[in-house]
């Protein structure tokens, strides 16, 4: 693969693709049609800078008409110059600057030289680079995690100074409810390359450059009705209640300012400030952005949130609503957004701050149109112990990520002062409350005070989770689709079995679709149960994805991969209501298994049998059985093959579902739950890469 051939020119603002010239020909720089009327209109200076043994020079350049279809830019040839010079060249000019570096609100010499807060800064803990390929943005870590192994602590408050600036968070060892790391600066600075890639990225999609501001400088003034994206970084929200977050806006080609009507506003909130916006989502709301924009001919504003944090926080604290409608108050306020046309959108994390932003409780002075949640982790609605050791082994990776405690994964470990154990610590930091029942009862997400908020608010409800999501279980999705339906709130509700913690539906493209049907004033039907399943275990195959309408609900089992000796399986079995099922462990000849051999001996384990109970909820598509199953006293450590069958009501026969069908093909061939002699820490990396490659946890699926 050829490097990119990108490079920063100084302050300008690249206008053309990167043109590679081997001194053979005479210079000359394609410019797509738009960019170069504007240029025209305004009778441009145009320059070339060049990049030739790692320096770059800048010569005068003027129009060519040699091309009818595109609009050329070639070196005005003085005496002597033979206008054939080697190296990489790109069309700029001093119409159209860059406001580089993009502010991060991070200073290293703040705080006695710790490191923290200030406005304006653009320093970072790490920084966000190129890989050598110049393909893919990397992010590069100093020492945000705490390397004392002695220490009970996972990050670095020694050198940093990580939760703000007043006495009390200055003294902050771990998150806190409400105080979370990366509140009010990016953890990254962001290196120049990273910016000028990605503009050269959409211009090649779009024909349209990337103009980059800081809304904490006074040269960073927005551009009305010229032919470019303009992203604005760093843009520090303050709530009344004193609680900051930072969010950046995108503003598409020929934005204007005096827009009567207000561009619709796409909306997320995910982690990082500066990591969302240059890697994980913003180019992605850029293309959806230049492809609306194609297809409409209209234009909209995006809005990139950080959730109130980077870590500590998964968009649950108090202070979640009203930092929304700030996000989307400002992009009212000072882009041209319409806060009453809105796309609320997001994976994961993301996916819990759209149905957040979606249901609106307080009735802020906003309104989302269409929600679109993917692989929102709403196991929080009811997270115990054994399911956080068993099917959802990422639990206490982000227990340890969120809380900042390293060991609290161990069953003996209790918060220094409060005593709690670490799954009320874990949801006493993400929530402000200890257990799952008391969010139920007042604010959670299957609280009356969110509901009624979600069906006053008049959104369209998009939830698509995939079955063994290593984060959480299906049957709280099904659950949570069942109430919202109990409401009469229109819901879509897409399940991808055997995807995890992935997407199976491209969640940007329904955006897009959202925005189009606002842009056309038409309305968008979000309703029914749609079933998706990978398109085959072939290697090439298995990221595709096909629709299918199933016979009966298809059965499926989610279990765990590891377990101690001594811990209980805790599985979750789901099918039809009235659906008899055997579930049973093969003891494996370990030996045999170890060199690819399987050996079933004859000996089974039963850990449940049955049949499953009548649906909980009228509207719930499956029934369900969750059971912690004990084995018996002095079960040693080995292989045991998960074996499954079922017979539903009426039928004579019983069916067996293949272990072959397990979530991960080509991890392991068949479902085996591995019992060790000790518990392994689930929080490791080294635990996390077998556990759940690709997010995925472990069982057995029909589908």
């Amino acid at each position: 693969m050829r490097k990119s051939l990108c490079f920063v020119p100084g302050k300008y603002v690249p206008l053309s693709r990167f043109i590679l010239n081997g001194g053979t020909a005479p210079i000359a720089v394609p410019v797509t049609r738009a960019v170069a009327d504007y240029l025209k209109l305004h009778n441009a200076e145009l320059r070339l800078a060049c990049l030739r043994s790692g320096e770059v020079t800048y010569q005068n350049a003027a129009w060519s008409t040699l091309q009818e279809d595109t609009v050329e830019a070639e070196i005005v040839k003085t005496e002597g110059s033979q206008n054939l010079e080697e190296g990489v060249f790109v069309l700029v000019s001093p119409l159209l600057i860059n406001t580089l570096p993009v502010v991060s609100h991070w200073d290293n010499s703040a705080a006695e030289g710790k490191g923290g807060f200030r406005y304006g800064g653009t320093d970072g803990i790490g920084t966000l680079r190129m890989d050598e390929a110049g393909e893919k943005v990397v992010a590069e870590h100093v020492r945000l995690y705490n390397n004392d192994s002695d220490s009970p602590y996972v990050y670095n408050t020694e050198d940093y100074q990580l939760f703000g600036s007043n006495e009390g968070d200055k003294v902050l060892k771990t998150p806190q409810f409400e105080h979370y790391i990366g509140d009010r600066y990016s953890l990254y600075a962001v290196d120049d390359l990273v910016a000028i890639s990605l503009s050269d990225r959409i211009l090649k999609t779009f024909g349209y450059p990337v103009v980059f501001r800081n809304e904490s400088t006074d040269d960073g003034a927005l551009l009305n009705n010229v032919p470019v994206f303009q992203l604005i970084s760093g843009s520090l929200l303050v709530t009344e209640n004193g609680k900051h977050s930072l969010a950046s806006y995108i503003l598409p080609p020929n934005w204007s300012g005096k827009s009567v009507k207000g561009y619709p506003l796409l909306f997320n909130g995910y982690y990082d400030a500066n990591e969302n916006t240059f890697s994980t989502v913003g180019p992605s709301f850029l293309e959806i952005i230049g492809k609306t924009l194609a297809s409409t001919g209209k234009g909209v504003v995006g809005v990139l949130w950080n959730g109130g944090g980077d870590i500590g926080s998964r968009s649950l604290q108090g202070s979640i609503y009203a930092g929304i409608a700030a996000a989307i108050a400002r992009g009212q306020d000072s882009y041209g957004g319409d806060a009453e046309q809105v796309v609320a959108v997001g994976g994961s994390r993301g996916g819990l701050t759209a149905l957040l932003a979606g249901g609106n409780p307080l009735r802020l002075k906003y309104r989302v149109r269409y929600t679109l949640c993917y692989a929102p982790p709403l196991i929080l609605n009811g997270l115990t112990r054994e399911f956080a050791e068993g099917a959802c082994p990422l639990i206490w990776h982000v227990a340890e990520v969120d809380t900042g405690y390293r060991e609290i994964w161990k069953k003996d470990w209790r918060h220094p002062q409060t005593g709690s154990t670490g799954i009320e610590t874990l949801l006493q930091t993400l929530t402000g409350a200890t257990d799952s029942a008391r969010l139920q009862e007042t604010t959670g997400l299957e609280s009356d005070f969110f509901l009624d908020g979600l069906k006053a608010s008049g959104t369209k409800l998009l939830i698509n989770h995939g079955t063994h999501d290593a984060f959480t279980l299906s049957r709280f999705s099904f659950a949570f689709a069942a109430l919202v339906r109990s409401r009469g709130i229109p819901l879509r509700h897409e399940i991808g079995y055997r995807f995890g913690h992935n997407n199976c539906t491209d969640l940007y493209e329904q955006a897009a679709l959202c925005l189009k049907a606002i842009l056309q004033e038409q309305e968008l039907e979000f309703t029914g149960t749609v079933h998706y399943r990978r398109r085959s275990p072939a290697a090439g195959e298995w990221e595709q994805t096909e629709r299918f309408v199933p016979v009966h609900q298809p059965v499926f089992l989610e279990a765990p991969k590891f377990v101690a000796v001594g811990s209980p399986v805790a599985w979750t079995l789901y099918g039809e209501p009235g659906m008899e099922y055997r579930l049973e462990l093969g003891i494996l000849d370990q030996q045999a298994w170890e060199q690819k051999k399987q050996i079933v001996r004859n000996e089974r384990i039963t850990l449940a049998s049955g049949e499953l109970p009548d649906k909980q909820h009228p509207l719930e598509l499956c029934s369900w059985q969750e059971g912690a199953s004990q084995l018996a006293d002095g079960q040693h450590e080995g292989y045991y093959l998960y074996e499954l069958s079922y017979r539903l009501k009426g039928e004579q026969d019983w069916n067996v579902v293949s272990p072959s069908r397990v979530p991960q093909p080509g991890v392991e061939p068949q479902a085996i739950l591995r019992i060790l002699e000790e518990q392994p820490n689930p929080a490791s990396e080294a635990f996390r890469a077998e556990a759940a490659v690709l997010c995925i946890s472990s069982g057995l699926s029909e589908a």
